[in-house]
């Protein structure tokens, strides 16, 4: 996920995620991404010195998902990840061989971050198909809705021993919504905020 702030002082958020799935134990039901979550664009943000949010919506692709095995349930859930090349929370990056006085790619070391939980999903727009009369369910349709750039795994989905054993996609419109701080700072050209996310399949509800 990026956040781009230029110097003409706008700024736009592009989205980059990690996809992973954990490995179920014996006897619990097989989850698979037949198409992988992908976050999309928020709209342009002009800094004004002040503390502000930006709402953008049909920002959550029509992923789908696909259970199989024993019945035991199942979640989706999301959260920001650290370690190696990955940030946490949105930290500046550079994508290039250099960006300004900046060298990458990668992050600039010592670069400007913003405050995890700065990053919020809300669903209620939206919902998930398939066969069978009990669906999986969105959980972020009621607010403070869900923070996802925390490194505390969020729950998205819930499915329950309910729901068939069979492909679900989502459907209908998701926002994303980006708080940035009254001191958020313009980068190097070409410069953006970067997070690492990572969204994963889990067995029970």
């Amino acid at each position: 996920m990026r956040t781009r702030v230029r110097n003409t002082a706008l700024a736009l958020v592009t989205a980059i995620l990690a996809t992973f799935v954990s490995a179920g134990a014996a006897g619990a039901t097989t989850l698979t991404f037949t198409t992988v979550p992908v976050l999309g664009t928020l709209s342009a943000l002009t800094l004004n010195g002040a503390k502000q949010t930006t709402t953008t919506s049909t920002t959550l692709n029509h992923f789908a998902v696909t259970s199989s095995g024993t019945n035991t349930g199942w979640n989706m859930t999301v959260a920001s990840v650290t370690g190696g090349a990955n940030s946490s929370v949105f930290k500046e990056y550079c994508p290039n061989t250099t960006c300004g006085a900046d060298t990458g790619p990668g992050y600039v070391s010592g670069g400007y971050t913003l405050p995890s939980g700065s990053l919020t999903l809300n669903t209620t727009g939206a919902s998930i198909l398939g066969s069978g009369a009990t669906k999986p369910a969105f959980q972020c349709s009621v607010s403070p809705f869900c923070t996802i750039d925390t490194t505390t795994p969020t729950k998205i989905v819930s499915a329950t021993t309910n729901s068939s054993l069979t492909t679900w996609v989502s459907s209908g419109n998701s926002a994303l919504s980006l708080t940035t701080p009254a001191n958020l700072h313009k980068l190097q050209t070409n410069e953006v905020y970067r997070v690492n996310l990572m969204w994963t399949l889990n067995s029970g509800p």
